[in-house]
Formats: structure tokens, sequence, C-alpha cells
């Protein structure tokens, strides 16, 4: 397994004393925002024409969930349904049904 960095303890509390201010923490969610877009941009993946099907994943499914009261349209309730019975019975699901799904879960978290 690659290393992967960590903070230290000293590192971690100088970072939440950082993010107690109101506008140090909407100035780093907002640096997060950004940087998402700008690695989404220069994708060359076409979510359009990519096809396949996948089994949904543990975290899909419980965002579906835990998110069913959300007012969605019908595709997006249809994609929310597809994952669920995937999850549930290990079949694999198109792409697009998760794509729908991942978005709402970058555009709420």
């Amino acid at each position: 397994m690659a290393y992967r960095w960590k903070p230290s303890a000293s590192q971690r509390k100088a970072f939440a004393e950082k993010m107690s201010n109101p506008d140090e923490a909407k100035a780093h969610e907002q640096r997060k925002i950004d940087r998402d877009d700008k690695r989404r941009a220069g994708s060359k993946f076409d979510y359009q024409s990519a096809g396949g099907k996948f089994v949904p994943t543990q975290t899909q499914y419980n965002f579906c969930v835990l998110n069913m009261a959300l007012e969605m349209t019908n595709e997006q309730d249809e994609a929310f349904k597809q994952i669920m019975w995937g999850y549930v019975c290990q079949e694999k699901v198109h792409h697009d049904q998760i794509h729908i799904v991942n978005e709402l879960r970058r555009k709420l978290n």
C-alpha cells in the first residue's frame, strides 16, 4: 500500500483552531469546490456516451436510503430505486443511474 501523509496531533489541533473561524472555514470549503470543479472540467471522460453496468457501492446505497425524502425528478427517483435494488441484489446497474446519484451526492456534500 502506498504511503499516505497524516497530520500530527499538533497539526490537527492547529487546523481545527483555524477552521473555528467561520470565514476561514467558508474559504476552505470554497477552495475544495473550486479544485473539484477544475478537475472535472479537465476530464476527458464523456458521461453522455459512457456505458457499462456496475454493482452499486454501499456508500451509494446508504446515500439513497438516507435521502429518499428529497424533492427529486422522476429520473432521479428511478436512479435511487435502481441503485438500492442493485446493491441489495448485487446486480449490475447502468452507469447513467450511478452517475445521477453520484452527482447528487457531490451537490449535497
